[in-house]
């Protein structure tokens, strides 16, 4: 037998032309549980304002979607081969902005490969992991993030009032931009306090200014 046919027939071993009822079906109770595992922990992890329900659900499905492929995969070369060259001229053009989406969309397809591979310690001890080391990380608190004020004042010289108030509060402040009209001026600082709901409210007693806006960046 040439090098050519051993390699061929240790290639082809790898396909079996039939799976077993009960193997599809544990295959499918299994992505299903960890389709749903990944849902909760999306869920309890995710930020309140940017959660997407349609989207978590899309997301959680890809194990079972993924695992489906690669049973089926496994089973013939066909499919295999076709499968390849499918996947590889598919395109999705939905952006993913936020950073954390991204780790889960890679888990729940890891989760489907490692799955439909029939590896189920591996993926177990990976859900295990991922869910601890999210909920540890959301826990930890957040650097204070600084603040924009915008102020609109009367005059330029009206400035120093603005800045003698947030020394005396204890802000640390710095001039961002400077935009100045005939009769008016409106001033942009980056500021950092723990107390900005009493700042604003003393700033808006000043005769200086006409109005403030205080945004906080997310």
């Amino acid at each position: 037998m040439g090098i050519n046919n051993i390699i061929k027939n240790s290639f082809l071993n790898n396909f079996t032309d039939t799976i077993s009822l009960s193997t599809v079906i544990t295959t499918g109770e299994m992505s299903l549980l960890f389709a749903f595992v990944v849902y909760i922990v999306y869920l309890l992890t995710c930020d309140k304002t940017i959660y997407s329900k349609k989207f978590n659900v899309a997301m959680s499905l890809m194990t079972v979607i993924t695992s489906a492929l690669v049973m089926a995969m496994q089973a013939n070369i066909v499919i295999s081969l076709g499968m390849v060259g499918a996947l590889s001229i598919v395109r999705f053009r939905t952006a993913i902005k936020e950073p954390k989406d991204l780790l889960f969309l890679f888990w729940s397809i890891s989760n489907g490969i490692i799955i439909g591979a029939g590896l189920y310690s591996i993926v177990c001890v990976l859900a295990v992991v991922i869910s601890i080391a999210l909920i540890v990380f959301e826990l930890i608190p957040a650097r204070r993030k600084s603040m924009l004020l915008v102020v609109n004042l009367m005059t330029i010289e009206s400035e120093h009032v603005i800045e003698k108030e947030l020394k005396r509060h204890n802000v640390k402040f710095r001039v961002k931009s400077r935009n100045v009209f005939r009769d008016k001026a409106d001033i942009m600082y980056e500021i950092s306090t723990k107390k900005d709901g009493k700042l604003v409210a003393e700033l808006s007693k000043l005769n200086e200014i006409l109005s403030l806006n205080l945004i906080k960046q997310d």
